[in-house]
């Protein structure tokens, strides 16, 4: 059994998305950060940083007891090694996949919560930060839509890789961007958000 802790974020969706891909039996268990939850010593022994999400799996193959995992990208790729599921099988591919996995974790992800953090809560205050994450942001999405300009995923068949990427772009409006300004990005996020597995992530959390 995978326990998934977690709260409503676009890390945690990520991989909520990839168990519903996998049909994989799981539990959900929210960890309140608005109160603090993810502080806790008994949050703490699955997760050091104290971030959502994390997992455990209670039934892994190599392992007596069970094996937690943190950080979300981790999460994708041990699900889909465990399954063997949406990871490339040959060493090139999979490697051509894990540069984008590492690309989302180290650029999307944290350029486009900026964007959305600058639009919302400091506006304000910082309008030049708005605008230069809004113009970061920006620049990212066309990195991506250049990408997909003439593939319909990000690594060639439908991978983890674009599972990692998608539930950012679910919040383009609040980073201040518009689909339509990317083409082919907009094109592959409806072709994600048309998908069962994608709906069921969102309603289940």
């Amino acid at each position: 059994m995978i326990e998934l802790y977690y709260w409503t974020s676009p890390n945690a969706y990520k991989v909520i998305i990839l168990l519903e891909e996998l049909e994989l039996p799981h539990t959900l268990i929210p960890v309140d950060i608005t109160r603090g939850e993810q502080h806790s010593e008994e949050f703490l022994a699955i997760a050091p940083s104290g971030k959502i999400p994390a997992l455990v799996d209670r039934n892994p193959e190599q392992a007596e007891d069970s094996l937690s995992v943190f950080e979300s990208n981790s999460m994708l790729l041990y699900l889909a090694e465990k399954t063997g599921q949406f990871v490339p099988s040959d060493s090139v591919r999979r490697y051509e996949m894990v540069n984008w996995l590492f690309w989302q974790a180290g650029n999307f992800g944290p350029v486009l919560g900026q964007a959305q953090q600058f639009r919302s809560g400091f506006a304000q205050e910082y309008p030049e930060l708005q605008d230069y994450w809004r113009q970061e942001a920006d620049r990212l999405y066309r990195v991506l839509d250049h990408r997909l300009a003439d593939r319909e995923y990000i690594a060639g068949d439908y991978s983890i890789a674009d599972m990692a990427c998608f539930p950012w772009a679910v919040l383009h409006e609040k980073q201040g961007l518009n689909l339509p300004d990317y083409p082919q990005l907009m094109q592959w996020y409806f072709s994600l958000e048309e998908r069962e597995s994608v709906e069921r992530a969102y309603d289940l959390s």
